[in-house]
């Protein structure tokens, strides 16, 4: 795992990630004056209803109730990010200026660590410091990740990033799940291919991890070789070379209305170019008409040089 997706999310989180909580409110004080232990050395409690007056006061809570916290999270978060219902929510604490801290769980998608500034709140979302934690753990099991959320509801990262998934069209049995930056995700599936996410203006779409090995010049980190591999045979599958033994893989080039072009190698040592469009290959190539029809060769076979007799030079 790369230390640049590393820097590519810390760069969206860690401005967040290592706030620290001071404790939440200051003690209310009674009023007019002094605490009861100071009115009694002082003599100021006569008798035992001035007592019991002092003590009711003592007992009073120090911060806010869990329902306004709720009420105060849900005002900032309606700020912030419109588009969660509040279902959970804490006071984290509030900084040397008292703007205050929340963690708010929603009702659908991540939550957030919310920093009520006045008129204009700021929103963390859980899902990416989470995955910013799972990054840098997987590095160093003892790394300080900084704050996290801890609420109930925001233990969810996978079933988050699951969801955005199946938005692109995604159906696997999901096993782990992870944001690499603001808008690039990875989803691993169980015993299988997983994909790698990508969300856009427009909303979600869906890459296969073993496309994204071959197109690019770096892999899935939740998706094994092999289970790469487990893919190829679709794109011989119900065609005339279904019977070739995939060896390897090599991508060749797209045309946005026709589709994927890709090399394969059967293990007879044979050559052949496929074009792959909706889940399905459509055209089998020769490596042989490679050069006349893609402007360059096979390079995971050789083909044999054409026996043809040269034409005579011109006289």
């Amino acid at each position: 795992m790369s230390h640049a997706k590393f820097a590519t999310l810390a760069g969206s989180a860690l401005a967040l990630a290592f706030l620290t909580a001071t404790p939440a409110l200051a003690q209310n004080t009674p009023a007019p004056g002094q605490a009861p232990d100071e009115a009694a050395a002082s003599g100021r409690i006569a008798n035992g209803q001035e007592r019991d007056r002092w003590s009711r006061r003592g007992r009073q809570r120090t911060g806010p109730s869990p329902e306004e916290i709720m009420a105060e999270a849900s005002a900032v978060a309606a700020v912030a990010v419109p588009t969660c219902q509040v279902t959970e929510s804490s006071l984290l604490g509030q900084r040397e200026d008292e703007t205050k801290l929340y963690e708010v769980a929603c009702a659908t998608g991540p939550g957030y660590i919310l920093v009520a500034v006045e008129g204009a709140p700021t929103a963390a979302d859980c899902v990416l410091q989470s995955s910013l934690a799972w990054q840098l753990r997987q590095e160093n099991p003892e790394a300080d990740v900084g704050l996290q959320c801890a609420l109930p509801g925001n233990q969810n990262r996978v079933q988050v990033i699951s969801a955005y998934g199946q938005q692109a069209g995604v159906s696997c049995e999901t096993d782990e799940a992870v944001a690499w930056n603001t808008t690039v995700y990875e989803v691993g599936c169980a015993g299988a291919d997983g994909y790698r996410l990508e969300k856009s203006e427009t909303g979600w779409s869906a890459m296969p991890c073993w496309r994204y090995a071959l197109i690019a010049s770096d892999t899935c980190k939740l998706s094994t070789a092999e289970e790469n591999r487990m893919e190829w045979p679709k794109l011989v599958a119900n065609t005339e070379i279904a019977a070739c033994n995939i060896e390897d893989v090599a991508w060749m080039g797209d045309n946005p209305e026709r589709g994927a072009f890709y090399e394969l190698k059967c293990s007879t040592g044979e050559g052949v170019i496929v074009r792959f469009h909706e889940g399905a290959t459509q055209q089998v190539y020769s490596c042989v008409d490679a050069v006349q029809i893609f402007s360059k060769p096979c390079s995971l076979t050789a083909v044999p040089a054409s026996t043809e007799p040269e034409a005579a030079p011109a006289e």
